[in-house]
């Protein structure tokens, strides 16, 4: 692995951890400000809202700006910093929130510009998964960085955990500094009435890059009706230990690490396939498990297989979006992408929530996820298609006029 995709993967990983550890510290972090532990539990949500709400806007400032990445990149990471070292100091839930806000204020860009510069670094054929080995930093951070953060939390206190993911955020600035990641090349500039149309792309496509992200937003929504909501269901539905259940979200964790690493290079390879095969599977997957249980390891079986299938979307709907964008900014596009991403996260939480709380059985929660992806699926399937998109793609790929280069390989 290249070292700026590495670094750039470590950042991911600081990023993802972030974003959840929240979740392994709440008891603690409770006690220790004097607030209720549904209190606590809104910073997850405000981080998520921050995100969806600010991504794009930071995104359009840092673009209008002209900041190389140079720049870009590690000026974010240390706004991210201050914000994890805010929160380790904070005096109160209020300068706690705020921390909170100030790290999710650079989440979105980050991992947007980290994903463009890793698929423009690639090889033709290689950018969905260089792009997917960036993103593999936020699937660790669900193994390895939130069960580690949550060890500090108890060890030593909550503050630790958010001093550790400044100090690990600060050394993974530092190697990307050490690393020489390229600049976009410049945007084409617009044609003139009349002129002919030679190695440029056709005009953006904002339409498109919406119905996509409305895909990615009800795609990660069906898997999350399910997921928020799969330690009761495996324990209550299905009869598993809580020792199990805990092996299972490991596996589903690791199950998400492959399917990442074959998402990314399906899109490579299939651009056409990627997205419907990856959303069918997550769909085929939440209805059988929304069906009577058939023998525990059958349903362990599918809830790893969801694992894998929903973590392979992520970089066939990246390659998707990127796409759809055509000659706009990759980094706004997969800006969106994060935001819906979030959006869908906190769909699936709450569609979830509701059906539990209105008396339907647990099943009920992987059925309504199932049909939300399916309804994701029949979205995709049923877009309209740009005409002359891969010769158009062709060109930029082969002239690199454009500010990314990855159309060309995707449908």
């Amino acid at each position: 692995m290249p070292l700026p995709v590495l670094a750039m993967m470590a950042c991911t990983f600081c990023i993802g951890t972030a974003e959840s550890v929240i979740a392994g510290i709440l008891p603690s972090v409770a006690r220790d400000v004097g607030v209720s532990l549904t209190a606590v539990g809104m910073l997850i949500s405000v981080y998520a809202v921050t995100v969806v709400l600010a991504g794009p806007l930071v995104t359009a400032v840092t673009i209008r700006l002209r900041l190389r990445r140079a720049v870009l990149m590690p000026a974010l990471m240390g706004v991210f910093v201050l914000g994890n070292v805010q929160a380790a100091l904070a005096p109160g839930f209020g300068w706690l929130t705020a921390g909170r806000v100030v790290s999710a204020l650079a989440h979105s860009t980050l991992i947007a510009a980290f994903v463009a510069a890793a698929r423009e670094m690639a090889p033709a054929d290689r950018r969905a998964a260089w792009g997917a080995k960036v993103t593999l930093g936020i699937g660790l951070s669900s193994v390895a960085g939130v069960p580690v953060g949550t060890l500090i939390g108890d060890a030593y206190g909550w503050r630790a955990t958010f001093w550790a993911l400044a100090a690990s955020s600060l050394a993974a600035t530092l190697l990307l500094m050490r690393c020489t990641v390229p600049e976009p090349p410049p945007t084409a500039a617009p044609r003139r009435p009349g002129a002919a149309v030679t190695g440029r792309r056709t005009p953006a496509l904002p339409g498109a890059v919406l119905l996509v992200a409305v895909v990615i937003a009800l795609g990660t929504g069906g898997v999350f009706t399910f997921y928020t909501y799969a330690s009761p269901y495996l324990t209550q539905a299905v009869g598993l230990e809580p020792r199990t259940v805990t092996v299972l979200l490991l596996l589903y964790g690791a199950g998400g690490l492959v399917g990442n690493t074959v998402g990314g290079r399906a899109a490579d390879r299939f651009p056409h396939a990627a997205v419907p095969a990856t959303l069918g599977t997550a769909a085929a997957g939440l209805l059988l498990l929304a069906l009577p249980p058939d023998g525990r390891w059958a349903v362990a079986g599918l809830f790893c297989l969801l694992g894998a299938a929903y973590f392979a979307t992520i970089p066939a709907l990246n390659t998707a979006i990127v796409t759809a964008a055509g000659p706009s900014s990759p980094t706004m596009a997969l800006t969106v992408n994060n935001s819906a991403f979030c959006v869908g996260i906190a769909l699936g939480s709450w569609l979830g929530g509701l059906l539990l709380a209105r008396g339907h059985a647990l099943p009920s929660a992987a059925a309504a996820g199932a049909a939300l992806t399916g309804a994701a699926l029949l979205l995709f399937l049923a877009r309209p298609r740009r005409r002359g998109a891969q010769a158009v793609s062709g060109v930029t790929a082969a002239g690199a006029t454009g500010v990314d280069r990855s159309a060309a390989a995707a449908p």
